[in-house]
């Protein structure tokens, strides 16, 4: 059998460590980064209710303490993407079959939507809100009522036509993905929107869960 060692496709030959791809990268990450703070200054009252550390941390930093908190958990989304395309990688290659660029899309757009779907299907069914609190913040909170189930729906809705974009991405446009800067960048930010997207639909949850209606 192949080793893996010996079958493993370089990132040199998929032109991801050139000083290009590492600029084009970086590129991703600033234009998510600008999409994020963004999001902070336009719904600001998400950002008190997101916020973590209470009660040691003073309430105005609530909106940094619930950013850092939603890029972590974009982070570890990332991480979980990438970990899981090599390890179904690594996979292929013990099973004796070739890893072609196109089996790199191929899995890379699995784990995309694994890590998209899965923790959206579950908080969904498992964190539907109480009976009754959606009233409950109209009347005595409605800056939280409009985040909670106004902006919360959008948020939802977003993960779904982001994957559409991530996936149009990785698979429209083919091997031109691998030689093409103005794709990668594009197919980072929005990968890193998407795990964004996720992290905050849990973070609405959480919160939602720690409303106690009195």
């Amino acid at each position: 059998m192949t080793s893996v060692a010996k079958a493993a496709i370089g990132l040199d030959e998929l032109g991801f460590t050139t000083r290009g791809a590492r600029k084009t990268f970086a590129a991703g990450i600033l234009g998510f980064l600008a999409v994020a703070f963004y999001a902070v200054y336009t719904t600001a009252p998400a950002w008190h209710l997101l916020g973590v550390g209470r009660p040691v941390v003073p309430e105005e930093l609530y909106p940094l303490t619930a950013l850092a908190a939603l890029l972590i958990t974009t982070v570890l989304g990332a991480i979980t993407f990438a970990g899981l395309t090599m390890s179904l990688l690594a996979l292929w290659q013990v099973l004796g079959k070739e890893v072609s660029f196109a089996a790199v899309r191929i899995f890379a757009g699995l784990s995309y939507l694994f890590v998209t779907l899965l923790p959206t299907i579950f908080i969904h069914l498992y964190g539907l809100p109480r009976p009754g609190l959606a009233q409950w913040l109209q009347t005595h909170n409605p800056d939280a009522y409009q985040v909670l189930f106004g902006v919360h729906r959008a948020v939802d809705l977003s993960h779904f036509l982001l994957a559409i974009v991530g996936i149009g991405i990785l698979w429209g446009v083919g091997d031109k993905l691998q030689t093409s800067r103005v794709a990668q960048a594009a197919f980072v930010v929005v990968l890193l929107l998407t795990f964004f997207s996720v992290s905050l639909t849990l973070g609405f949850h959480s919160a939602v869960a720690g409303i106690n209606i009195g």
